[in-house]
Formats: C-alpha cells, sequence, structure tokens
C-alpha cells in the first residue's frame, strides 16, 4: 500500500470493491462518523418484517366476550347507593324586626283595605320615596323623571314628604313666551328688577348667545341664568367662560340638555377657579356623550372651587363621580360655617 499525507486516502473505490459484506461491516464499527445521520451510525438493524394493522373493532368484541365470560371473584362486593353522614338542613335566616317592617306593614294593611282604585299615583310614589325605592335612580333629579313622555322610572310626587314641601314639575315642552331681544336689552342696561331670566325651550343661534354672555359679563343685578334645551354649541362655550371668569353676582348657570362635548364641558368647570358667587352649576343631559378622562378632569377641577353647591352632570365614572360629591359636600360644609359665622 502506498503511503500518502492523508491515511484515509486508500479508503476507495477500489478498496471497497475487494471486501466482503462481512469485512464492510468490521470497518463500519470501527469508523465512526458524526456527519452520519443516526440512522446510518447505529450498529443494530432489525430484521424482523412489518405486520398488519390491529383490527380496533375486533379487539374491542373480544374485550367484551371476556368480560361476559369471566367469572366474579370472591372479594367482588356489589355497589348500592347510599347516603353518608347527615342531610344537609338550610338553617333558618333570623332577620331582626325593625321599625321599618312595622312601618310597611300598616301601609301595607290600610292599601288593602282601601282598595286599589282609591290609591292614587302620587300617594304611591310618596310611599316609594319614604321607604328609600328612589334612591335607586342615578345622581339625574327625581324631577326629571316627571316629565310629559318619559314612563320609565319612577314619578316624582306633588309634595316632597322629606322636605315638607311642594314639587315644582318641570315641563320640557313647555312653551316659553320670552321676548329675547328685549330681554337682551335689559341685561345690557343692567336692569335691577331683573335678577332671574329663563330661556329655556328657546333656540338660540350663536351669535344672540355671544351677546348674551358678553353683556352678562358686566351685569350685576342678575342671579339666575336658565338656558336649558337652547340648542347651545361648543362655538359659544368662550362667552361662558368668559362671564364666570368676570361675573361676580351670577349664583346659578343651567346648561343642561344642550350641545356641549366633554372636553367643553370641562373648560366651563375649569373656569370656576376663578369665580367664587356662583353656588348652582348645571350641565347634564348633553347630547354627545362625556368621555372617562373628561370626567375625571371636571371632578379635578372642582376641588379648585368652594363656592359651588349644587352640581350636576351625569357620570359615568363612578370614581370621577364619588369625588366630586366629596367636593359638593366640602363647599356645603363651608357655606354653613359662614352661614353661622365660625369662618
Amino acid at each position: 500500500m502506498v503511503a500518502t499525507d492523508r491515511p484515509m486516502d486508500y479508503l476507495n473505490d477500489e478498496f471497497f470493491e475487494g471486501l466482503c459484506q462481512e469485512e464492510i461491516d468490521q470497518l463500519n464499527d470501527e469508523l465512526c462518523d458524526d456527519l452520519l445521520p443516526a440512522a446510518d451510525r447505529v450498529k443494530y438493524h432489525i430484521d424482523k418484517k412489518g405486520q398488519n394493522f390491529i383490527d380496533k373493532e375486533a379487539l374491542t368484541k373480544w374485550m367484551e366476550e371476556a368480560a361476559v365470560a369471566s367469572q366474579i371473584g370472591q372479594d367482588y362486593i356489589p355497589y348500592t347507593p347510599q347516603a353518608k353522614g347527615k342531610k344537609w338542613v338550610k338553617p333558618e335566616e333570623k332577620k331582626e324586626k325593625t321599625v321599618y317592617d312595622d312601618e310597611f306593614d300598616k301601609l301595607l294593611a290600610e292599601a288593602e283595605g282601601i282598595g286599589d282604585a282609591n290609591i292614587t299615583d302620587g300617594e304611591i310614589d310618596a310611599l316609594a320615596e319614604i321607604l328609600g325605592a328612589n334612591s335607586l335612580l342615578g345622581s339625574v333629579d327625581m324631577t326629571s323623571c316627571s316629565r310629559p313622555g318619559n314612563e320609565t322610572g319612577l314619578r316624582s310626587p306633588g309634595f316632597d314628604v322629606r322636605a315638607n314641601k311642594e314639587i315644582e314639575i318641570l315641563d320640557m315642552d313647555e312653551i316659553n313666551d320670552i321676548d329675547v331681544e328685549a330681554t337682551l336689552h335689559q341685561i345690557q342696561e343692567n336692569d335691577s328688577n331683573l335678577t332671574h331670566i329663563i330661556f329655556n325651550n328657546v333656540p338660540l343661534e350663536n351669535e344672540m348667545v355671544d351677546n348674551i354672555t358678553s353683556a352678562m359679563v358686566d351685569n350685576t343685578s342678575v342671579k339666575t341664568l336658565e338656558m336649558c334645551n337652547c340648542s347651545i354649541t361648543d362655538e359659544s362655550v368662550e362667552g361662558f367662560i368668559t362671564m364666570l371668569k368676570t361675573n361676580k353676582t351670577l349664583e346659578s348657570l343651567s346648561l343642561e340638555t344642550n350641545k356641549i362635548n366633554g372636553k367643553k364641558l370641562r373648560l366651563i368647570v375649569q373656569a370656576l377657579e376663578f369665580n367664587d358667587t356662583l353656588k348652582e352649576l348645571r350641565i347634564a343631559n348633553q347630547y354627545y356623550t362625556t368621555g372617562v378622562g373628561d370626567e375625571m378632569a371636571i371632578a379635578k377641577a372642582l376641588v379648585d372651587n368652594q363656592s359651588v353647591v349644587k352640581f350636576s352632570l351625569n357620570w359615568k365614572n363612578g370614581g370621577a363621580r364619588n369625588s366630586a360629591d366629596r367636593i359638593i359636600m366640602r363647599n356645603n360644609d363651608v357655606a354653613r360655617k359662614k352661614r353661622q359665622g365660625l369662618s
């Protein structure tokens, strides 16, 4: 054999042609090439031929027959259903009877004695208010449920049992006969007899709304301004912001049921930082839905004001509503201390 630089060069075709199968297998066992696949490197190869697949149906049938033919052993115990332990009995609920239960039973007995035909809706609503059923409503006023055509929810009674006074039922379809031009002239002239203005249900153009807010900037007589359902849009909001920052006489402002979006409502509430005379602000029931971010900003803006004691908005976020409620309670407490001369 001729010596070469590489010891494996002699493994050529002529070399393997002179070997028998046994010598080739022996050589394969001695040589190991990691580049070969695992199936080629393995030394053991099975010579058994493949069999047919298992017949599942036949095997299942055989197992069933074998199970039926098998004999039961001596340790076999037949199953008998039986209940273990004591049977559970629901304990009786012990409910303490309160004074309200006695009043309810008494009122119910009186109602049954009177008969359904003699009970008015106002009496039923008054009973619901005594029992606290009106607490199921949201932050919207009870009087808003009494508007014509609204058949859902509780109707507010004509008499407030808790406050011991008559409730003024609002009519959103009532025709307002106010002379807008004449009223605007009175605002511009600062008429001392004009203290309460109601523009409700009167569609106003943006120009007219701007004229009203501009006149209210220097007015020192008007204390209440109601502009509900007047088709006020976002374009007229800047006038209200300027009015709230400069007017020091206005105590109540109602802008409910208009077309003001959440971002503009936020700017209106933020203007209260520069106002310490407004006591009531109503901006609920707008055409556009207020977002969660706007509600959180509105609640945060109320912190900087200590004069507003009544505030209405259709809250969607519970956290923002709770924050606003706490601020309004704080303002009411501040107003109470001022009335009593404690601060």
